[in-house]
């Protein structure tokens, strides 16, 4: 049988946390996936997609449409930069892109979004007149010990508005995406696969010397895989909230019901996920033109 590709947009915080760099490489390597345009977003949106623009002079090969969403958080949080964002990417400020297409825009006409960010731009995209988004792949919230996720903490209004939307959304929650690590031994793997394996290893280093930490989690290219191999996940149907103010702020919930909009991944097949995740980086990594 002939495989059909999943068609997505990808949003992005790409740069602060290497994992978005990782999901990148993955979905490259992803037979199953085709990416139609990424979006950056939160904090200097600009810089991000000098980076998704480098992966793709690093293999050689044209980017897709890259698009700039929003800088600043709906809620008005302030962005937190660290500042180490696309440190060890030689040449960083040369990469181009077109600068004439609107994230929002982009999100808007997508039919899939898969948001591995702080969810700005897919807030506004559902309230955008005539979208066409009818599903949302998301790394985000926090289904299991009342622990405020990243993504979530960033933009709550925008969390909140995406759940009230009415829009199908699945996430991949902090408790499942913590079960997996890329330690030392894959690390080495990845840095060894080419131009794109080097540079995604200097970044894990960056960031783990940055974090103060011997591993990575893979938050984002699970969330990701959801695409590829819903096989490989077992989920839950029911609707997703978000408190938005109080000592509480930030923090999801999910109540189970099969008429509910929403679905949350409750399990996975711990060791097909990592192995999955770690060919396709490789695979990614290792694509020239």
């Amino acid at each position: 049988m002939q495989m059909i590709p999943t068609h997505f947009t990808l949003d992005t915080d790409i740069g602060t946390d290497v994992d978005d760099l990782l999901a990148i490489a993955m979905i490259l390597g992803s037979p199953e996936l085709e990416l139609e345009a990424v979006c950056t977003v939160y904090g200097d949106v600009h810089l991000r997609a000098q980076i998704v623009a480098a992966v793709f002079a690093t293999i050689g090969r044209p980017a897709p449409p890259i698009a700039l969403g929003e800088r600043e958080t709906r809620s008005g949080r302030e962005v937190w930069w660290p500042g180490h964002e696309g440190e060890t990417i030689d040449g960083l400020a040369a990469h181009t892109y077109s600068a004439d297409r609107d994230g929002v825009a982009e999100l808007a006409r997508a039919d899939t979004v898969a948001a591995i960010g702080p969810l700005t731009d897919v807030a506004a995209a559902v309230e955008a007149s005539g979208h066409r988004i009818r599903r949302i792949v998301m790394m985000g919230g926090e289904f299991d010990a009342g622990i405020v996720e990243h993504n979530i903490r960033c933009d709550i209004a925008a969390a909140d508005a995406v759940f009230r939307s009415g829009v199908p959304v699945v996430a991949v929650g902090l408790e499942q995406t913590e079960r997996i690590r890329l330690a030392h031994a894959e690390l080495d793997r990845i840095a060894e696969a080419g131009p794109l394996g080097a540079m995604i290893g200097a970044e894990m280093r960056r960031f783990w010397s940055f974090a103060a930490q011997d591993h990575n989690v893979p938050h984002d290219p699970i969330a990701v895989l959801m695409l590829a191999r819903p096989d490989l996940f077992e989920l839950a149907r029911g609707e997703i909230s978000v408190q938005l103010d109080g000592a509480d702020a930030g923090m999801t919930g999910f109540v189970r019901s099969e008429s509910g909009p929403h679905s949350i991944v409750v399990d996975m097949d711990v060791d097909a996920v990592a192995t999955e995740i770690l060919e396709c980086i490789l695979r990614g990594a290792r694509l020239r033109s």
